[in-house]
């Protein structure tokens, strides 16, 4: 083994990179790698990556795999990844193009090297479903204590490294966004090494576990979203690529896209999402995150159309925004709200957006408006409204100098003293506010004061900073009782926060990723809980649990504990006596 890890390649790759920045032509490009290829392959050692660990646990194949046995003759994607992460998520779809374009008897094998950032992140179970949840067909392995991230040196997720047929290290690209790059180096790699007659065409044993589960109903359902009346339901139901509204008894109303993935405007039976999250209905409109698609759709119930009102259907990068929606690019949307401009005449003026992407809160001008701190926009305009764009924990009163890490849920308290956006974010592990009369972003719970120390996790109730969650992704306001409900996903609770005293209690769950309904809040279990609303009477919550596809409801005034079945499950939950 190399002793200096990815070190090693960083001296002839950068040469490399800096002779790519100046060649006109791909010719010129596929020799400037080959010439590369020539002198590594010729070096007196190899950086060779060591063996994985034979106790470590694999995902999506017939069982172990040896770097240097079973993929001895194959060019080796190595892609380290944690599953919470955007960045990763992100880099997906440039690993399944690679897939689809070389096979393993083409001699590419990619394995996904999962290295947690989180504690919940290194059960072999909740990487099951985040394999299924993610559409990851490739080999997968659990290196739950970093084994191979730390013999390697890798510093941040995602980390890409290209092996050669010897298990000998050629490649590493860090980061999002080298999708160009990784398809030149890999399909010279593959040309080179063909030439010389390394490659092997056997094929690995692949056993997808998606191939083993019986169906569902609902299948990773994200977000929830409750109607004025109390009536409607509206479901994100995430991993069928469909948006379903419902009546409180489960009752089907309008299914709408799924259950395959697209991207297709039109009347419900044609139109097509990609993994949607976050709602958002007034009347009989429903504004989407179209997550995976990097868009907002617009449903009208009425009409039974499916329209886009903002992004272009692949991943922006854009921090600052302006255009006119259906012009704007924009990256992973994960949940919407609606609300109201500073000088708009029209309640629900403006529809907020999490944006996961690119680490900000954005605006979709739905009428004409201002917003703090901001000029006159018209409508349809969609822009950056807070966040910097850099990944980090920085509250500030001058919204655009903030920062967020990955914020993934969204609610409003329009009222006095409030006048705010709550906002969840989930890589910070905190919740934040963000005034919507002068934009200042403020810490409620969670986290700890260094802006860039986003490891400060943990399952404490408490005041404030004390207080300690672990990747939340969904937030509600109870406008009666004046609390906020936080999903606190990686520790399977709910947890409420009382926003005037910051102090974070659980609500519900016992902090074990499991499916119990008990005879209390706190005997009862999730899974992984993405999304959360409250009714407008503050009788009911209902919670997306996520992992357990279903939507379960908490009876926050009752005793009562219950359990309807529809055309889908509903569990209800009682509140229980302390």
């Amino acid at each position: 083994m190399a002793a200096e890890g990815l070190a090693g390649l960083l001296p002839a790759q950068t040469q490399l990179e800096y002779a790519l920045l100046d060649a006109d032509t791909s010719q010129e490009k596929e020799n400037l790698v080959y010439q590369y290829l020539k002198r590594m392959d010729s070096r007196e050692r190899d950086l060779t990556v060591p063996e994985l660990g034979g106790d470590l646990q694999w995902l999506n194949t017939e069982g172990p795999i040896s770097l240097h046995k079973d993929l001895c003759g194959k060019v080796v994607v190595l892609d380290f990844f944690t599953y919470c992460c955007i960045n990763c998520l992100h880099l997906l779809p440039d690993l399944y193009a690679l897939e689809r374009q070389f096979s393993d008897k083409d001699g590419l094998v990619i394995v996904g090297v999962h290295s947690a950032k989180f504690p919940n992140e290194k059960v072999l179970d909740n990487i099951k479903s985040a394999i299924l949840r993610y559409n990851i067909v490739h080999p997968v392995v659990n290196d739950a204590d970093a084994t191979l991230w730390h013999e390697l040196e890798v510093s941040c997720w995602p980390t890409l490294v290209i092996l050669g047929p010897r298990g000998n290290m050629l490649f590493s690209l860090v980061g999002e966004g080298h999708r160009e790059k990784l398809f030149l180096f890999t399909s010279i790699t593959l040309k080179f090494y063909k030439e010389r007659g390394q490659i092997k065409d056997n094929k690995i044993g692949i056993k997808l576990y998606r191939d083993s589960l019986p169906p569902s109903p609902l299948l990773f359902p994200g977000k929830v979203t409750v109607d004025h009346s109390g009536d409607r339901l509206v479901i994100a139901d995430t991993g069928h690529h469909r948006i379903l509204v419902t009546r409180k008894n489960g009752q089907i109303l309008h299914t709408i896209g799924g259950p395959n993935s697209g991207r297709r405007d039109g009347r419900f039976s044609e139109a097509a999402f990609n993994s949607p999250q976050g709602i958002a209905i007034k009347n009989d409109v429903i504004y989407v995150a179209d997550t995976e698609n990097h868009l907002i759709r617009k449903i009208d119930l009425e009409l039974e159309m499916v329209t886009t009102v903002a992004g272009i259907g692949i991943q922006g990068v854009d921090k600052e925004g302006g255009a006119k929606g259906e012009e704007q690019p924009i990256s992973s949307p994960w949940d919407v709200v609606f609300g109201n401009s500073i000088s708009g005449t029209q309640e629900d003026d403006v529809l907020w957006i999490a944006m996961a992407g690119t680490h900000q809160i954005w605006a979709l001008m739905l009428e004409d408006g201002k917003l703090p701190k901001g000029s006159d926009l018209k409508k349809g305009v969609c822009l950056r409204f807070a966040g910097s764009g850099n990944e980090e924990n920085r509250n500030n009163a001058y919204p655009h100098k903030a920062g967020f890490a990955q914020p993934s849920g969204l609610s409003l308290a329009s009222e006095e003293p409030w006048n705010c956006l709550f906002v969840v974010d989930s890589e910070s592990s905190t919740v934040r506010t963000i005034s919507l009369k002068d934009g200042a972003v403020k810490h409620l719970v969670g986290g700890e004061r260094d802006p860039l120390n986003l490891f400060a996790f943990g399952d404490v109730d408490g005041a404030g900073i004390n207080a300690k969650l672990q990747h939340p992704l969904g937030v509600t306001w109870d406008k009666k009782r004046k609390l906020l409900y936080v999903a606190d996903s990686y520790n399977h609770k709910i947890k409420v926060v009382d926003p005037k005293m910051k102090n974070c209690a659980t609500l519900a769950g016992t902090g074990e990723a499991s499916n119990i309904v008990g005879s209390s809040f706190t005997q009862s279990t999730f899974n992984e809980p993405g999304g959360l609303c409250v009714e407008e009477n503050g009788r009911l919550m209902y919670v997306a649990d996520t992992n357990n596809h279903q939507i379960k409801v908490l009876d926050l005034e009752t005793k009562i504990l219950s359990m309807k079945q529809a055309m889908f499950q509903i569990t209800y939950l009682c509140k229980g006596r302390k």
